[in-house]
């Protein structure tokens, strides 16, 4: 095995952890990165030195040919000039997760996908599990690389995989180990990265290709009807509002297979929402997992969304803000207006996905009163939609806060849905919807 040399295009949090792996089981590796040197200063590339990875910049002239297979992390896209060589000269390209399957021990195998709701489900399928005696462990996207769980052949003592699989992480995934899986929504995201909707919504119905021979999948309804052409020769189930899905709602009772399995949460009963669909799609994983319908109610009272989605944060002179800074492409900001039911005052912007803003002007009507716009996209929002919603330019989050506090009235919200990635202001979502708090708190 020592004979076989490795090379992982991208040293953040994935590559890391599949170049630790790699070297664990005794292959040779080279690291590249854009930010060779930032690399340099790092604790954490520097313990996979001392394990015996090198590293260089990514621009750095290679040998491919000496290289048995390329690893590419989640944000390194297909079209990188060493992807590219590595496809020309017929060396194999994988990703940190298509690692882990090849040494994954024959433990049940969850799968989650979609362009909003993903890391919520994959932590709500995983607490109910837990609370239902079912030992599992989230993994993947939802923060913690599948290969940083493994141990030798084993992983650790959860048996149920419970993972969040991104369109990056499911382009370079192609072993069959999934036992079922969810396509929770397709909406435009990421067209930054992808040419068309119809090449992003293939990587993500790439998760159908990944199923066990016996295996199930889910695809909700809408997404189906758009998309599900590209699910040829899988065969899926349904969710949704229709009664001719196989798992839906009539907003009042969950019926599965066409037969009233229980009634919705109060929470949950009279109309559409994300929760509701998010609910569903958690639903049909644990009951794969032998989950009855009283333990999955049961263990939903307990769970707690994580934070960033639509999260109260105060009420200052009877207006009320909420940090929705997860929310970061286009319908993910729809989803958070049609959440509230007051007039808002809405903060958006940061590093534009490459999607047109026009889709919000129906959305938001009679609902929200301004846009204050901040970051790279803030121009492009003002020019797709300042005629017919009022957009206000601001230069950060601190004085579009400011701005929005001085505008809204008694009754009003102060919503902040970017639409928008956080990279050109902020370390990443998280940091943005920090600031957000700590600048509300200080009002």
């Amino acid at each position: 095995m020592k004979d076989q040399k490795i090379l992982v295009i991208g040293l953040g949090i994935s590559g890391r952890s599949a170049a630790e792996f790699l070297l664990k089981k005794g292959y040779t590796v080279w690291g590249v990165d854009k930010n060779y040197e930032h690399l340099q200063h790092s604790s954490e590339v520097a313990v996979l030195v001392q394990k015996g990875m090198q590293i260089s910049q990514d621009s750095e002239k290679l040998d491919l040919k000496q290289f048995n297979k390329v690893v590419l992390s989640p944000g390194v896209p297909q079209t990188h000039p060493l992807c590219l060589e590595a496809h020309a000269l017929g060396i194999e390209v994988l990703g940190e997760v298509e690692i882990a399957c090849r040494f994954l021990p024959n433990s049940p195998f969850l799968g989650i996908t979609g362009t909003n709701g993903k890391t919520t489900v994959t932590l709500l399928v995983n607490h109910v599990l837990n609370h239902s005696g079912r030992p599992a462990r989230a993994l993947g996207n939802v923060g913690t690389p599948i290969t940083s769980s493994l141990n030798g052949e084993k992983l650790d003592l959860n048996p149920i995989i419970v993972a969040e699989l991104s369109s990056y992480q499911l382009e370079t995934m192609h072993s069959k180990v999934i036992d079922v899986a969810v396509v929770l929504n397709i909406t435009p995201d990421h067209l930054d990265r992808y040419a068309t909707m119809e090449e992003y919504a293939k990587a993500k119905m790439q998760i159908g290709f990944c199923l066990k021979e016996e295996g199930t999948l889910y695809v909700e309804h809408r997404t189906a009807q758009a998309y599900g052409h590209l699910l040829e020769g899988i065969s899926y189930k349904s969710y949704g509002y229709e009664p001719s899905c196989d798992l839906y709602t009539d907003l009042q009772s969950l019926f599965f297979n066409h037969k009233n399995i229980h009634s919705l949460p109060p929470a949950n009963v009279g109309r559409r929402s994300h929760d509701l669909e998010n609910m569903m799609a958690a639903f049909a994983l644990c009951h794969h997992c032998s989950v009855t319908p009283s333990e999955f109610f049961e263990a939903l009272k307990s769970f707690t969304k994580p934070h960033h989605r639509i999260e109260f944060v105060r009420c200052q002179g009877k207006v009320n803000y909420y940090d929705d800074s997860k929310g970061t492409n286009l319908d993910a900001v729809i989803r958070a207006v049609e959440a509230l039911e007051t007039p808002i005052m809405l903060i958006a912007g940061g590093v534009d996905k490459g999607a047109p803003y026009t889709p919000w002007i129906e959305a938001f009507a009679g609902k929200v009163k301004a846009i204050f716009a901040i970051g790279q996209a803030a121009p492009k929002i003002h020019m797709d939609i300042g005629h017919q919603i009022p957009v206000h330019l601001c230069s950060n989050l601190e004085a579009a806060v400011k701005r929005a506090a001085e505008y809204a009235q008694e009754g009003d919200s102060v919503l902040l849905s970017p639409g928008c990635s956080s990279f050109d202001m902020f370390r990443d979502y998280v940091h943005r919807g920090e600031e957000f708090i700590r600048i509300v708190k200080a009002l």
